[in-house]
């Protein structure tokens, strides 16, 4: 990977966000470059910001619930 070809703002971006650059550098090639090509219809910072943001969010999935009793929510049993 050029990352001599990586957007300056881009850049910016994912090195002051050191959960999404982890994130980025552990990417294959191919993922770089689709994320770069995803970046450059990004018009304003706050969507950069976002953008990026995306690459540090955990991917397990949120288990917190909001109400309590949605645990016992599903199937009936018997």
């Amino acid at each position: 990977m050029d990352y001599n070809n990586l957007p300056l703002d881009l850049g910016v971006a994912i090195t002051t966000n050191r959960a999404a650059m982890d994130r980025f550098v552990d990417m294959t090639d191919d993922e770089k470059e689709e994320f770069i090509e995803r970046s450059r219809g990004v018009m304003s910072g706050k969507e950069i910001e976002k953008l990026v943001n995306s690459l540090a969010k955990e991917e397990e999935p949120d288990l917190h619930l909001e109400d309590v009793n949605d645990i016992f929510k599903g199937p009936g049993i018997g």
